[in-house]
């Protein structure tokens, strides 16, 4: 399979890792940065107001990542990863978004019609 495509942008901001790192984990940069709302825990959900969205935190590494996947309800589903790193200025904060593979597995239901 051909490499899915993946989005990666990166910021300094003026704080260091665990003022970003609590920001993110209080849901305001995440929301903030792409209208999110995350809930920073191991199968927290991830939403985004009046939209219907399903998605779910994957990992958390407090004060370094957090990786969560998603999907619109008709959309392609991808998975977005905020990684903080210290840098000089204060912290380097990198998100990187990648289309994930999605098909659909299993035999699909059969229906037997009822006998009259």
């Amino acid at each position: 399979m051909d490499e899915l495509p993946e989005i990666e942008r990166s910021i300094e901001v003026p704080a260091d890792p665990d003022e970003v790192w609590e920001r993110i984990a209080q849901g305001d940069l995440a929301e903030e940065w792409m209208g999110v709302r995350v809930e920073p825990r191991r199968g927290g959900a991830v939403t985004v107001p009046d939209r219907h969205v399903i998605g779910t935190v994957e990992d958390v590494n407090p004060g370094q990542s957090i990786t969560w996947s998603w999907r619109e309800i008709d959309g392609e589903p991808s998975q977005v990863v905020i990684d903080i790193a210290p840098s000089d200025g204060g912290s380097r904060v990198t998100i990187t978004e990648r289309l994930l593979e999605y098909r659909i597995t299993g035999v699909p239901p059969v229906f037997l019609s009822k006998a009259a």
